[in-house]
């Protein structure tokens, strides 16, 4: 059995997806610009297939993606970027490989933030306040997130790939946001900010939209603060309630295939949904380390092969983003610089990690030197 998964060479739910697969009996490829990234570092990286992003265009990242796939015998291609994903389902009929995700006019539904939320709203679940930039009659009160309909604009040439929410404070920054998005060929959107804690669901469904595994994750802390991913997140028990309504979504999107369903509490409690993520995801080896292997469970379902053992996540599992976590403390320094880097090294201690693994160290020992030598090229400027 063999998967390619197809990234930029710095994605860490790639190298997540990579070790995942590997340790299960898969023979992974990684398909990337250039090569050293991540995944492509890993033990488990049986091979590396050089693949322009699809922002070199569709046609040309279309062929060199079915040549990696020819060359290697690739069972199924999987996509750590949005960019990619949306790039491989929409030209899925050219590929020699399964495409294991829903129809491309489904998954467009789920990344779509509109479209997500209609659909959010038909299975009960409840989301901020969104309205396109160019039907907002006036700037929202207070702080309000920009963000973009979709993470990559359309376009022969793939556009610009992605691109982030962005909270705005004042309308000046807002509308500074607005246009830029609108100048890379992106449709702008303003959301209510929700100023509450990040958590997520996680699931695999099967072809018939059954949900075969479940992980819930809450952020203890996220970098950016206000708008910014997982920094430190535990693994808490799965709420049934919230369960059962992200099982309606994926129902009413005819989903198949991994989804991380983004959630922050409003003013009473309610979750509210944010976001939608169909690709192998930043924080991913923490719902790794807590039990069930997600992305060996779906390339199972996807071949039509009995999946691994479904295990149940353990609670209080932790994730770290120690890069991240350092310069957070870089810029904040509760307690004082010091006190500070002590405090997230501690948590470092007890936590799985993006990119550290001591059964795999090299992707974190080449991104330490890579960190090291831009330093050194700094100082000597």
């Amino acid at each position: 059995m063999r998967a390619l998964i197809v990234e930029d060479g710095y994605q860490r739910g790639a190298l997540a997806a990579c070790r995942a697969l590997g340790r299960t009996g898969w023979k992974v490829g990684i398909a990337s610009p250039e090569p050293g990234g991540f995944g492509a570092s890993s033990r488990w990286a049986e091979r590396w297939h050089r693949v322009p992003s699809p922002e070199a265009g569709r046609d040309l990242f279309l062929d060199a993606l079915q040549g990696a796939i020819a060359d290697g015998g690739y069972d199924v291609v999987f996509a750590a970027g949005d960019g990619e994903l949306l790039a491989i389902s929409d030209g899925r009929e050219r590929l020699a490989a399964i495409v294991p995700y829903p129809a491309h006019d489904d998954l467009v539904r789920a990344l779509d933030k509109l479209q997500l939320a209609e659909a959010a709203r038909s299975a009960g679940l409840a989301i901020p306040e969104t309205v396109p930039a160019a039907e907002a009659g006036a700037p929202f009160n207070g702080a309000v997130v920009v963000k973009p309909r979709l993470t990559t604009a359309a376009g022969e040439k793939g556009g610009a790939l992605r691109l982030r929410a962005v909270l705005a404070r004042t309308a000046e920054a807002a509308q500074e946001r607005v246009d830029f998005l609108r100048s890379v060929g992106a449709e702008p959107l303003l959301q209510r900010f929700v100023p509450g804690v990040l958590s997520a669901l996680v699931v695999v469904t099967d072809r018939e939209g059954r949900i075969v595994v479940s992980v819930q994750q809450h952020a203890e802390m996220i970098w950016p603060r206000e708008a910014g991913g997982s920094v430190r997140a535990r693994v808490v028990p799965v709420d049934e309630g919230l369960e059962k309504q992200v099982g309606a979504l994926l129902a009413e999107l005819r989903w198949f295939g991994l989804a991380q369903v983004q959630f922050q509490p409003d003013e009473s409690g309610e979750p509210l949904l944010i976001d939608l993520n169909a690709r192998f995801y930043g924080s991913m080896a923490l719902a790794l380390a807590s039990g069930p292997n997600l992305p060996a469970i779906w390339a199972a379902l996807a071949i039509g092969e009995r999946p691994p053992v479904v295990r149940l996540p353990s609670a209080g599992t932790c994730y770290h983003w120690l890069e991240a976590d350092l310069r957070r403390a870089l810029v904040e320094r509760h307690g004082g610089l010091v006190r500070d880097v002590a405090d997230s090294l501690r948590y470092a201690r007890r936590s799985t990690h993006g990119l550290w693994d001591r059964r795999d160290p090299a992707p974190a020992l080449r991104h330490l030197g890579w960190l090291a030598l831009r330093r050194l090229r700094k100082l000597g400027r």
